[in-house]
């Protein structure tokens, strides 16, 4: 099994290198960049014009985006150092995922255990202090 941040590397070049896609595709057919169609008259017939808006431009601003912080990933795991988003997508094994979150489970489990006993202990004195005043 590959680690949260294999996976969040490969995702974000995927995202990338498809958006990249799409932005040649918009390039190649005229949406980029952005541009109002003439008014049409007699001689413009034969030549389909489609509008398009100032929003393309987030198709490949997303590519940048998405193929910029998959290479940081990409470098952040070969050279060690911890990536931009290393606690939501941590470089750690199966095993050390396992590991980590039975320690977390084992602690929450004793700080139940010892606010269970204080509360425990204070019943206990406040039923022996009430017996006293009787």
């Amino acid at each position: 099994m590959q680690t949260p941040a294999r996976a969040a590397e490969r995702l974000l070049l995927g995202l990338g290198f498809a958006l990249l896609l799409a932005t040649a595709f918009a390039l190649i057919d005229g949406r980029l960049p952005p541009d109002e169609c003439p008014e049409p008259d007699a001689s413009l017939i034969d030549d389909p014009c489609t509008a398009s808006s100032p929003i393309g431009w987030l198709i490949p601003a997303g590519a940048a985006l998405g193929l910029g912080l998959g290479f940081v990933y990409r470098t952040a795991r070969k050279s060690g150092t911890a990536p931009p988003f290393g606690k939501y997508f941590p470089n750690e094994s199966e095993s050390q995922i396992s590991e980590r979150l039975s320690a977390e489970h084992s602690d929450a489990h004793d700080t139940d255990r010892i606010s269970g006993a204080w509360a425990n202990m204070e019943v206990k004195m406040l039923e022996s202090s009430h017996g006293e005043e009787e």
